[in-house]
């Protein structure tokens, strides 16, 4: 992804969200990306306090306390906060003290999702205009996250929506430009469209799933039919602990193990080829074992594909990370509090 940014000459902010690893976004600044974003004010906090700059909090948030823990931030290493309403504008530029610098924000911009973000381009320049005249605020740019775009398998129609998504964007971009604040940073983006959005009118993308895929991701393919160009890494280590019925095992990897806002697994390694995976209560999944096919047996490990990457994560303390060198632990930070 670091690769096909800057051969787009884009810059990289990767999302924390996915991964909520310290050991993962520095990697992540090695390769190449120019900070971090954020979902959540205890993401950036996490990451904050470990020396990584470059922070973007994509969320608009409310709440006097977390205006006040994004101050915080803000004065150790500096922030770039997304906003959509007029209050998060006041309530930032009342949390910010005399003396600190000043705080960076985006104004967020509804490019198709319905979630947050403003709906017209005039409202867009009247949320910068209130900022760039905050003297303890400064209007830094735009973000615009198709996120209904990025999960269509068809691509014609995962391109369509990109290309929709990008034009409001660049009305509410030229709006700004027309009303003398054009907005240095355009930032959105996801890894199920970033090969379109590098076709403007982003100029950064933050981008989250390709570290780790999962089962959704799976099901998406380019006009020539090829698959994502990343490759699964995200499992969960399952054990096989009943083998008394046939044609399936069980394994203790169920609801509080997998995200269950996704499609079933569509990696299991260690079952014969063509097993599924379904779920069977909180603690159990159960995997079908196609007919004639040798199943696993009782105490067998099974590594199970992730159904969403980011909420599966989310369940879940660390990382066993593998390579040639071992194993090594990572923790995963920031699961609770906003």
């Amino acid at each position: 992804m670091a690769a096909a940014a800057k051969q787009a000459g884009l810059a990289l902010r990767p999302h924390a969200k996915t991964h909520k690893s310290v050991d993962i976004a520095r990697r992540q600044i090695v390769a190449g990306a120019v900070g971090i974003a954020c979902a959540t004010v205890a993401e950036a906090e996490m990451l904050s306090a470990a020396g990584i700059g470059g922070l973007l909090l994509t969320a608009p948030v409310m709440g006097a306390a977390r205006f006040a823990r994004l101050a915080r931030i803000n004065r150790a290493h500096g922030i770039t906060v997304a906003v959509d309403h007029v209050r998060q504008v006041e309530a930032l530029a009342a949390a910010v003290e005399p003396g600190d610098k000043a705080l960076a924000v985006v104004v967020d911009v509804d490019v198709g999702q319905a979630r947050t973000g403003v709906t017209e381009p005039a409202e867009a320049v009247r949320l910068a205009q209130m900022i760039a005249a905050q003297p303890r605020l400064r209007f830094a740019g735009v973000q615009g996250f198709a996120g209904h775009a990025q999960h269509i398998a068809d691509p014609r129609e995962r391109r369509q929506a990109t290309a929709a998504a990008a034009a409001t964007l660049r009305r509410h971009v030229e709006a700004l430009a027309a009303a003398g604040l054009p907005p240095a940073l355009v930032t959105g983006s996801g890894t199920g469209t970033y090969a379109q959005d590098c076709d403007g009118p982003y100029n950064e993308l933050q981008v989250g799933s390709y570290v780790f895929m999962d089962s959704d991701y799976a099901r998406i393919v380019d006009e020539r039919g090829s698959g994502p160009a990343f490759a699964p890494s995200l499992f969960v280590l399952a054990t096989v602990v009943s083998v008394n019925r046939p044609g399936q095992v069980t394994v203790d990897a169920g609801t509080k193990a997998l995200a269950t806002n996704g499609p079933p697994p569509c990696h299991i390694i260690g079952a014969p080829q063509g097993a599924t995976y379904r779920f069977a209560g909180d603690e159990h999944g159960v995997i079908n074992i196609p007919a004639g096919a040798a199943p696993p047996q009782i105490g067998d490990r099974l590594l199970i594909g992730a159904t969403h990457c980011d909420p599966t994560v989310n369940l879940h303390a660390a990382y066993h990370v593998v390579d040639d060198g071992g194993v090594q632990r990572w923790p995963i930070g920031a699961r609770y509090g906003g």
